[in-house]
């Protein structure tokens, strides 16, 4: 499945190869994506300073199924070499389809390349096909524009200052025409 960005009436490729779903053959490509990442990139995404790939989370990755946990990988120059790794989780103990956290990763020469755009906006349309109408994201204090860049594509519900971070819950179903995505 290649995922296709729309925008400005024009569709572009995304620039990884391709963007699918998550499998359970794809654990060891996970590994290997988390180590390519900077130790950086990884305190921003985890918020600490994580050695691996948490383990715990990415066996939830590979057995939920989507209405639980739902997750995509891009990948490049084949299936083996994962460039990002996105994921949708459902609010624990929450109605089906109420709402999710979603958490992304992409090694950091595929940053600000489209791919992490690409891989999200995948997860909210199939969350938005399943009826979520929320999506919580937490970041690091001084990541606000990661925050910024989903309100201009999701409408903000309220955001909240912890000692930790920023979290920010937006509207999935307000997706702008901008953002939206659909398969080639």
């Amino acid at each position: 499945m290649t995922v296709v960005i729309e925008g400005a009436g024009r569709r572009t490729a995304a620039p990884a190869d391709g963007i699918d779903l998550l499998r359970p053959a794809d654990a060891d490509a996970v590994a290997a994506l988390f180590a390519a990442c900077s130790s950086e990139t990884v305190r921003l995404r985890f918020l600490g300073g994580a050695r691996e790939f948490p383990r715990a989370h990415l066996d939830r990755l590979l057995a939920g199924p989507p209405a639980a946990h739902d997750a995509v990988v891009a990948y490049r120059g084949g299936r083996d070499r994962l460039v990002g790794i996105a994921g949708f989780a459902a609010d624990d103990g929450a109605g089906p389809g109420t709402g999710g956290e979603l958490g992304v990763l992409v090694v950091d020469a595929w940053q600000r390349r489209g791919v992490g755009t690409a891989m999200v906006g995948l997860l909210l349309a199939r969350a938005r096909a399943r009826g979520v109408e929320h999506v919580t994201v937490n970041v690091l204090h001084g990541r606000r524009g990661l925050l910024a860049a989903l309100g201009r594509r999701l409408e903000p519900v309220r955001a909240s200052y912890t000692p930790d971070g920023l979290t920010a819950v937006y509207k999935v179903a307000q997706m702008t025409r901008a953002a939206g995505v659909g398969t080639q």
